[in-house]
């Protein structure tokens, strides 16, 4: 009988065996299906990113250029404004020079009137 036991136990053990690796097949396959779509949509996601990291560049570039072009302007109205602050002073110094020698005469003219 063991012998009978033996005969029928190897096949068996040997198609168990089979089944087994017949299933692993298959769920390997179903598994590097699934990583394929996964490796698929981080591959698109990656693109979506890199395209929405160049649009930002660029806008930054153009936002620099705005920016450094409006400091320059700023810079520019920033020393006329220092300029002319400079001239009004200057023109209030020499108008308070050219009033004062007028308002003399002025105030003398009625003190001899008087």
């Amino acid at each position: 009988m063991e012998r009978n036991i033996s005969s029928w136990l190897v096949p068996l053990l040997l198609a168990v065996g089979c089944v087994a690796l017949v299933g692993n097949i298959f769920h390997t396959r179903s598994v590097n299906k699934s990583l394929v779509v996964d490796i698929e949509q981080a591959t698109a996601d990656l693109q979506v990113a890199s395209d929405s990291g160049k649009d930002c560049t660029k806008k930054l570039l153009e936002k620099t250029a705005e920016v450094t072009a409006r400091d320059q302007q700023v810079a520019t109205l920033t020393a006329n404004v220092a300029t002319l602050t400079e001239q009004v002073t200057q023109l209030t110094a020499q108008l308070a020079t050219t009033e004062t020698p007028e308002e003399a005469p002025k105030e003398g003219k009625p003190a001899e009137a008087a």
